[in-house]
């Protein structure tokens, strides 16, 4: 993994992406329909990647690249085959265990952590029943949603928990690591064919989506996570939500007209707590007010609105769904300081 900024003596002209080196690889378990892979976990020892029962047909990807058809075409959901979670050591690069699950569809992995005594791994992951929310996202289906009973249905993505047992000696094991705070319901079993079948918990009853934490806690046991509501039939769609996931509870912050884009945490100077900080998001207004955009700031810990900048632009502006915050410049030769936010927009 290359460093994201460069030194002042650093004379290569490469990008941190130009740079970057294979650090381990994994054979995909059907050769020709490799799994659609949107992100993967790490923690301090492991890398985690999720082989989901949505593949890509690499022929068929060749077919729609030579007759200029769409890329989704190649897609394809393999309904009764599970879903598999690999573990691999960043020390070697080998692979330490794979865990069956049932199938699921996925985007966001919301982060992971080992347990104190290394014997546990918990990951959290944004899990929808299956990958019928992609057909959700075409223009004929969002402009005929109203007819579609099971639109709602489809996008409607719960965060769930896996606790991946990194011991041999399990039959069936129920998390109990720290007395089962964490983990209440997550369980593992080892099946008749020697592999380890993992049930997950759910995390909370609400539909989330780009998942975002304290930046510290990356890969480390955690309790926060902000998210955008992915429920398209409540009364405020539009809607950041903050989740404890010790307490399984939840706070929501929403205004009816205005959407947000992905929640992005930024931790005080000088926090102590996890949640000591600002979510910043970008948001558009809809009703009658598309060409107006604004910048929310919310109380981390207590989701109130602190304030917010409202930009009016000559035209529309499409919604953008990741976004980023750091004090580096990208700009040589700048002395001040700098806050730089940058947010991805689809059109």
């Amino acid at each position: 993994f290359p460093t994201a900024s460069r030194a002042d003596n650093d004379t290569n002209d490469k990008s941190m992406f130009e740079r970057a080196s294979v650090v381990t690889s994994l054979p995909a378990r059907w050769k020709l329909n490799p799994s659609y892979m949107h992100t993967f976990g790490i923690t301090e020892n492991y890398f985690i990647i999720i082989e989901q029962p949505l593949a890509v047909g690499m022929i068929t990807l060749m077919n729609c690249k030579i007759k200029n058809k769409p890329l989704c075409s190649a897609l394809k959901w393999y309904e009764k085959e599970n879903t598999l979670i690999h573990v691999l050591s960043r020390a070697t690069g080998a692979l330490e265990r794979t865990f069956t699950a049932a199938p699921f569809f996925y985007l966001h992995i919301i982060n992971q952590y080992e347990s104190e005594k290394r014997d546990h791994i918990v990951i959290d992951i944004c899990c929808y029943r299956n990958a019928k929310m992609l057909d959700c996202m075409y223009v004929d289906a969002m402009r005929n949603m109203h007819k579609n009973p099971d639109y709602s249905k489809l996008f409607r993505a719960r965060p769930l928990r896996f606790v991946l047992p990194m011991t041999d000696k399990i039959n069936h094991v129920e998390s109990n690591w720290r007395d089962n705070i964490f983990e209440r319901r997550a369980s593992a079993r080892r099946q008749s064919d020697g592999t380890v079948f993992v049930e997950p918990e759910l995390i909370c009853n609400l539909g989330c989506e780009t998942p975002r934490y304290n930046s510290r806690y990356l890969g480390r046991q955690y309790r926060y996570f902000y998210a955008i509501s992915s429920d398209v039939d409540v009364e405020n769609p539009g809607t950041i939500i903050k989740v404890d996931t010790l307490k399984k509870t939840s706070l929501t912050w929403s205004e009816p007209g205005l959407y947000p884009s992905e929640p992005i945490f930024v931790a005080h100077p000088q926090s102590q707590a996890e949640d000591h900080g600002i979510i910043l998001s970008a948001a558009i207004y809809g009703e009658g007010r598309e060409s107006d955009v604004c910048l929310l700031i919310l109380d981390a810990k207590s989701m109130k609105e602190m304030t917010r900048v409202t930009f009016h632009t000559p035209g529309s502006v499409p919604k953008c769904l990741h976004g980023w915050f750091t004090l580096e410049t990208p700009w040589k030769n700048h002395t001040s300081p700098l806050f730089v936010i940058i947010f991805v927009s689809i059109k």
